[in-house]
């Protein structure tokens, strides 16, 4: 009997277990949905100004004035402001560090990297917190601070660490420029009004907000995918440890019986 008891007592704590990834599967899942409809809600804009840079990008990167060429680069790191999520911080994080060479300007966004650069003793020139559900105008704050840098010379190009959704199973941590253009053909008919130099410099920073607010949407969904699995997985490893245990516990309350029963028959004939 005391074998039950203490099955019991497990039992017990792996159920509470149960509960509480159940209640974070489902919190989850809601806001994965939500990010979901928010990311593909926004693709068709972002992919819009992701194609007018690709065609005009140089013009969007003049506009955004640079005072000094040979300040350092902006490093933003895009993690997330939990844990529970399996190796998706720790595999972006080693990422980041692996690629902070040289002399650059740190601008950590999320409290696991926050965290993560302080244990470190990397400095920080910023530390960002963004929701959880990130919002365009959180996102435009940062970036105009990043372009206020660039425009006093404190900084001359950003690059953004951030975990590239593929699908649920998957993120991979990835860099990408921000204020980079590659080479391009203009050849096509465009007409501007009133004049090309004009629309390019009053579109620059939407252009340049719309592609960043991408990357962080893009971030926050892949935590929150990776969140979701891992208590997914969790629930499901405790729905089964329970199923083992309540079988243990049923053999052995069997077990008991049965040689409750053979004692009982045993004393009837020795009567």
């Amino acid at each position: 009997m005391p074998a039950i008891q203490s099955l019991k007592k497990q039992l017990r704590g792996i159920r509470s277990t149960q509960k509480l990834t159940k209640a974070m599967k489902t919190i989850s899942t809601v806001k994965f949905s939500k990010l979901n409809t928010l990311h593909g809600r926004y693709a068709a804009y972002g992919k819009a100004c992701s194609g007018m840079f690709a065609q005009f990008g140089a013009g969007f990167v003049d506009a955004i004035k640079m005072a000094d060429p040979g300040a350092p680069n902006a490093v933003v790191v895009l993690a997330s402001n939990k844990g529970l999520c399996g190796s998706f911080n720790a595999e972006l994080l080693n990422f980041a560090k692996e690629k902070l060479t040289g002399e650059y300007r740190l601008v950590a966004c999320g409290k696991k990297a926050i965290q993560y650069f302080k244990s470190k003793n990397i400095p920080m020139e910023k530390e960002v917190v963004f929701g959880d559900i990130p919002s365009y105008e959180e996102t435009a704050a940062l970036l105009e601070t990043l372009i206020e840098w660039r425009k006093t010379g404190k900084i001359s190009g950003v690059y953004v660490i951030y975990p590239r959704y593929h699908n649920m199973m998957m993120q991979i941590p990835a860099l990408h420029p921000l204020f980079k253009a590659e080479e391009q053909d203009e050849t096509g008919s465009v007409l501007f009004v009133p004049d090309r130099s004009t629309i390019v410099e009053k579109s620059a920073r939407t252009v340049f907000c719309a592609m960043f607010y991408s990357l962080v949407l893009e971030a926050a969904l892949g935590a929150q995918a990776a969140t979701l699995m891992t208590m997914r997985s969790a629930y499901d490893t405790a729905t089964e440890y329970c199923a083992q245990l309540e079988g243990q516990i049923n053999r052995k309350r069997q077990s008991a019986v049965t040689a409750d029963v053979l004692e009982t028959a045993t004393e009837w004939r020795n009567e």
